[in-house]
């Protein structure tokens, strides 16, 4: 999300609108939202800094054939998602960057001991998104640590998709190239979507939407191919992915339903930990503990994908038509 991956791939899109805006804002803000921006822009223009364009780098013969086959690939996936998807015809994933590290950044996901309803974090042009995100590790944490010491339950996941929704061309990063040729084409979908249509102040649904289009524009990408053992194969990926999503949203909704009812602390917290644990043990998680925030990128990524389902199925499979509707 590739919607396997989706859960844990999301952008900050809103420390890059905050840099759009930060000559209007310094005036008025609070230190540790000055810090929040610094590392937001500094991630930012590290990233812009780095694209240079795919042509020019296949042109100029620096980088091995393995990643030569890869970009190439990223421009036929690129032209395709605009010439039969109807996705915007932009430089965006017509550049290439190359990063440090293993992931351009951290998502923190935060939610109130007794309640599934993510805090959210508003900005200007994106709106409010669940999630506060961070190009640096180390500030990601030191924001996690914080959040749990003012009593939310927690989770920190690397995000791996960089987009400005348009705003500027977005460039494919190198830590991308390590995909197959799904996940790629999952990836550069997704995120062109995103620039097709965002809901700003509702994650939900904008993800439900880039999810839907993101897996019906791979299987259409790949049947224009003739490579029907792969789209096979990523519809029982996405099947088996699936069934883990469905058993967490039962737990999500379960815990809500509880959280609703009751209002006895040691009640609610003892509901809490036999529904968690439940979850844990059904899923095989033995590493890690769950909690209310785990479940944040879950539901804002794959709650709605029926109901965008039913739309895109009620527009006969047209990209266009769909478009059109979800907007109105």
């Amino acid at each position: 999300m590739t919607s396997g991956r989706t859960i844990n791939r999301k952008l900050n899109i809103s420390g890059l609108v905050l840099f759009m805006v930060v000559p209007l804002l310094f005036t008025t803000l609070e230190s540790c939202q000055i810090s929040y921006l610094t590392q937001a822009m500094a991630g930012h223009f590290r990233i812009i800094h780095a694209r240079h364009p795919i042509e020019k780098v296949l042109k100029e013969n620096k980088v091995d054939q393995k990643t030569r086959d890869k970009l190439k690939l990223v421009l036929e996936i690129h032209d395709f998602a605009i010439r039969e998807l109807g996705l915007p015809g932009n430089k965006s994933y017509t550049l290439y960057a190359e990063i440090k590290g293993e992931y351009p950044g951290w998502n923190v996901y935060c939610a109130p001991k007794f309640s599934v309803e993510p805090k959210t974090w508003c900005y200007p042009i994106a709106g409010c998104v669940v999630y506060h995100g961070y190009f640096n590790k180390d500030k990601a944490f030191e924001f996690a640590d914080q959040m749990r010491k003012d009593g939310y339950d927690v989770y920190t996941s690397p995000f791996s998709a960089y987009s400005t929704l348009g705003w500027y061309n977005d460039p494919i990063l190198s830590t991308h190239l390590r995909y197959d040729s799904v996940q790629l084409a999952g990836l550069i979908i997704h995120e062109l979507a995103h620039q097709e249509f965002y809901k700003a102040g509702d994650s939900r649904y904008s993800e439900g939407f880039a999810v839907t289009v993101e897996r019906a524009g791979v299987l259409h990408w790949l049947k224009s191919l003739g490579r029907d053992d792969q789209m096979a194969e990523a519809e029982r990926k996405w099947k088996e992915n699936d069934r883990v999503v469905d058993r967490m949203l039962r737990a999500r909704s379960d815990l809500n339903e509880q959280y609703a009812m009751n209002r006895d602390t040691i009640i609610l917290l003892k509901q809490k930990d036999s529904i968690l644990a439940g979850l844990e043990s059904d899923l095989k998680i033995t590493n890690r503990k769950m909690n209310n925030a785990w479940l944040i990128p879950v539901s804002t990524y794959h709650s709605l994908l029926p109901y965008f389902q039913g739309i895109l199925d009620s527009c006969g499979g047209d990209f266009r038509k769909f478009y059109k509707a979800v907007k109105i």
